[in-house]
C-alpha cells in the first residue's frame, strides 16, 4: 500500500493532474488492495508514528492471544487480562493506555466490538481492567498534569493584573491553546490573517474561528478551522476578548503572539517555558508538573467533564484516532470515566 500511494504522489506531480480519475482508470494494485488489505488503507488517517505504534501494540496483543492459547481477534475480555498482565509486569500506564487504544481502533476496523458499546475500550471489562491499571502500573514521571479550568482563571488574573504586554500576550496564548486545545508549534504559528471574529448571534455562534494551516496530524497539510467560542458568563476567561486586548498592542499583521510588542514570533519551547513561570508567579502549587501540551490536555479533560462525547472532543482536538483518551485525565482514578 505504502509503495502504491507513493506512486500516485509521483504520478499527480509529473501529470500535472488536477481532477479525479474515474473508475475504469484506477491501477489495478489500488482495487486489488481495497479488496484484500482494506484496513490497511483505513489507517491513511494516522500520523505514521502513531501508525506504528500502533502496529507494535498490535504485535504484543497478538503474542498474548498466542500464550494464552486465545483467537487472535480484538476480545473485550483478553483485552482486558492483557492490560492487567501488563500492569502487573512494570508497564508504563501511559503504554498501556496506547494499546487500549491501538485494539479499539482495530476491532472499529473489523466491527468486532459490540454494538451498543461507544467502542472496545468502553467495555465494562476493560475498563475495570483500567482502573486495576491506574494502581498498579508504572506511572511516567515525565507526564504532564491537564491545566485545570480553576487554575486557568487564577492564572488569568494574574496576568491581566500585570497590565502590560506579556501579561496580556500570555493571558491570550493560554485561554486560545486550552479552549481550542492547540498544540504549542499551532499556536505560535496563528497570524492575524488567519482569524474571523464572530460578534454577532446567540452566544453559541460568538467567537472566533482560527485557521491552522498545517498540524502533525495533519500529513497531507490541508488545514482546518478551528472554531473557539466566546465566554459571555465570565468575561476575564473570554479567549476573544483576551484577543482584542492583545490587539491593542501593536500591528494587526504577522503573528499573533510575538516575543514583544510588534516584534518576531515566538518559539513553540517558550510557551511551555512562560507557562510554567506564570503558573509559578500566580501561586499555582507545583508548577513544574505542567508544561505547553497542559494546555491541550486541560482542554479536553475540561471537555470530558462536561460531557461532551468523545468522537466530538476527537475532532474539535484535530485527534486522528482514539489516541486523544490519553488526554481526558487528570488523575489516576479519572481515567475510565
Amino acid at each position: 500500500m505504502i509503495t502504491y500511494m507513493g506512486r500516485v504522489q509521483g504520478a499527480r506531480q509529473q501529470e500535472g493532474r488536477s481532477g479525479p480519475r474515474p473508475v475504469e482508470e484506477w491501477d489495478q494494485s489500488l482495487l486489488d488492495g481495497l479488496r484484500d488489505d482494506f484496513r490497511s488503507y483505513m489507517r491513511l488517517d494516522l500520523a505514521d508514528s502513531t501508525g506504528r505504534s500502533y502496529d507494535s501494540q498490535e504485535r504484543q496483543y497478538r503474542k498474548f492471544c498466542v500464550r494464552i492459547v486465545k483467537p487472535e481477534v480484538p476480545d473485550a475480555e483478553v483485552l482486558a487480562r492483557f492490560v492487567v498482565g501488563r500492569a502487573l509486569n512494570d508497564y508504563k500506564l501511559s503504554t498501556i493506555e496506547v494499546g487500549v487504544a491501538a485494539i479499539s481502533r482495530w476491532a472499529a476496523d473489523e466491527g468486532l466490538f459490540d454494538a451498543e458499546q461507544q467502542s472496545l475500550a468502553s467495555h465494562k471489562l476493560v475498563r475495570r481492567a483500567m482502573r486495576v491499571a491506574a494502581t498498579h502500573a508504572v506511572t511516567s514521571v515525565n507526564q504532564k498534569r491537564p491545566l485545570s479550568r480553576a487554575d486557568l482563571r487564577v492564572l488569568v488574573k494574574h496576568l491581566h493584573s500585570r497590565r502590560d504586554f506579556i501579561g496580556d500576550r500570555d493571558a491570550a496564548m493560554f485561554l486560545v491553546g486550552w479552549a481550542g486545545m492547540f498544540r504549542s508549534a499551532e499556536l505560535v504559528g496563528i497570524e492575524w490573517r488567519d482569524l474571523q471574529v464572530y460578534e454577532e448571534g446567540g452566544e453559541a455562534e460568538k467567537g472566533v474561528a482560527i485557521y491552522v494551516p498545517y498540524s502533525k496530524t495533519d500529513q497531507a497539510g490541508e488545514g482546518a478551522w478551528v472554531f473557539v467560542a466566546a465566554c459571555e458568563e465570565e468575561k476575564e476567561m473570554c479567549p476573544l476578548r483576551a484577543l482584542q486586548r492583545l490587539r491593542k498592542w501593536g500591528s494587526a499583521d504577522g503573528k499573533v503572539f510575538t516575543a514583544y510588542a510588534g516584534g518576531v514570533g515566538m518559539k513553540k519551547l517558550t510557551v511551555g517555558s512562560r507557562l510554567k513561570q506564570d503558573l509559578r508567579d500566580a501561586g499555582v502549587a507545583e508548577a513544574e508538573q505542567y508544561a505547553a501540551h497542559s494546555l491541550r490536555r486541560g482542554g479536553a479533560t475540561h471537555a470530558a467533564r462536561q460531557k461532551i462525547a468523545l468522537r466530538k472532543i476527537q475532532m474539535m482536538g484535530r485527534w486522528k484516532s482514539d489516541v486523544v483518551r490519553l488526554y481526558l485525565y487528570a488523575a489516576p482514578g479519572d481515567r475510565t470515566e
